[in-house]
């Protein structure tokens, strides 16, 4: 039957999928003022300890004081700008030495002192400390972002999903194997959050996950910067050997474990950071543009706290699953990706059941105008667009 819906279902233009113009605009309207998922507390459990995210040419730094307090900075020296920390986590014994010219820097970011001091004037140890980053801490997940937006802390933003998320023990969560990266797919950024964002193609490319939980799939609008997707598992004895296992561990937990719901919850926030909540796990995943038309996802997966073996067997299981829909996934954003290079594929028409693909793409709209223009204008505003 069709739908009697009235919303305008057009999808972003083609050409939104290949600029790297664009990809400039969004890096300052979308990505620097928006909020990021970066890690947990339990990352860096230890004063020292550090964790890195890099995001279109930005670089920051969050590491715990001797105070035990967890900060952001700019991973960057204030003398010629190099790079502070190498990688991805790490662990300093009492203050950050630049590798370049040997600037010494406390773990709360003031100067310590520069090498050979006696080349420069006197230099205040504040002034010429680390540029800080605003940091949230939410439930235990740490958030960033470059410079203040439009969006509400995260903890506003999250109060509509408390109540749901309130049995999930998340501020004693461990970390497993820390953050990994996919292997770089050659499509846009929005592409991958395309995807996301909607579950129509379940059934066609991801037949395992649908037997899992596919016929109760329930998905929930965009609503002040959030998402929520939910999928209770099937009802039914699962068809495939591995969901058969996974879903026999599940029935094993121990309490207070056990209460929890047998579905795998995802929450989406503006622009491209998810949180997933597991019967045995509770993860995250960002979909970071490298440029135009290549992308990565990156994450990380985390314990409970008094895991039980069928909790960890339970894991394995479930990131085997998860590894499978990844592939899945990045073959179907390949195909995206060739179609956007033709002249005769101009834009998409949008089911009832992408609803979410065009709010998505709506709050992109209303930062950036130009969107809606069905060819790459030849000049982009310089205002910073909507809220």
């Amino acid at each position: 039957m069709a739908s009697n819906q009235q919303w305008n279902r057009a999808g972003l233009p083609a050409w939104t999928y290949r600029s790297e113009r664009l990809l400039s605009v969004e890096a300052k309207r979308v990505f620097a003022n928006h909020w990021h998922v970066v890690g947990h507390v339990n990352d860096i459990p230890a004063s020292g300890d550090w964790l890195t995210f890099d995001l279109l040419g930005e670089r920051a730094l969050v590491i715990r004081g001797r105070d035990n307090e967890v900060r952001a900075f700019h991973n960057t020296c204030r003398h010629r700008g190099s790079r502070l920390v190498e990688g991805e986590s790490g662990h300093c014994r009492g203050a950050l030495a630049c590798p370049f010219h040997a600037w010494v820097y406390d773990l709360d970011g003031q100067l310590k002192r520069p090498a050979q001091p006696d080349n420069f004037p006197e230099l205040d140890p504040r002034e010429w400390g680390l540029k800080g980053i605003e940091l949230e801490i939410w439930r235990g997940f740490m958030f960033i972002r470059f410079e203040a937006g439009p969006q509400p802390s995260v903890a506003a933003m999250m109060q509509r999903h408390e109540a749901e998320l309130h049995p999930y023990p998340l501020e004693s969560l461990q970390p497993t194997d820390g953050i990994y990266s996919s292997p770089v797919t050659p499509v846009n950024w929005k592409a991958m959050v395309d995807v996301d964002n909607e579950c129509y193609h379940c059934p066609t490319i991801h037949r395992g996950l649908s037997d899992l939980y596919g016929g109760r799939y329930e998905e929930g609008p965009w609503i002040e910067g959030t998402h929520r997707i939910r999928g209770p598992f099937n009802e039914s004895e699962p068809r495939h050997e591995l969901n058969q296992r996974y879903r026999a561990l599940v029935d094993q937990h121990p309490e207070p474990f056990a209460e929890l719901p047998r579905a795998w919850l995802y929450i989406g926030m503006f622009p491209v950071s998810v949180l997933m909540f597991y019967p045995e796990s509770v993860g995250f995943y960002r979909s970071i543009p490298i440029d135009a038309t290549h992308s990565v996802m990156t994450g990380a997966t985390y314990r409970y706290d008094g895991e039980s073996e069928s909790m960890r067997d339970a894991r394995a299981l479930s990131l085997e699953i998860d590894d499978a829909v990844m592939i899945e996934d990045k073959r179907a954003c390949e195909l995206h990706y060739e179609a956007n290079a033709s002249q005769y594929w101009q834009q998409a028409i949008l089911g009832d059941s992408e609803k979410a693909v065009r709010e998505h793409h709506d709050m992109l709209r209303a930062l950036i105008p130009e969107l809606n223009a069905p060819a790459e204008p030849i000049s982009f505003e310089s205002n910073t667009g909507g809220s």
